[in-house]
């Protein structure tokens, strides 16, 4: 399943992506900075940038 995630790079939502990623979803997350963008790239989620 497919997942769009906002503020995966969050307290919560850092979690909430790493449970998402564990369990076999495939997630997708907002990036509104190149700093958000790479620890996103870098947890292995597909990118909707707005950089």
């Amino acid at each position: 399943m497919k997942v769009f995630i906002t503020g995966g790079t969050g307290f919560v939502g850092s979690a909430v992506v790493q449970e998402l990623v564990a369990n076999g979803f495939e997630v997708v997350g907002l990036a509104r900075s190149e700093t958000s963008a790479q620890k996103l790239i870098s947890w292995g989620l597909s990118l909707y940038a707005e950089v």
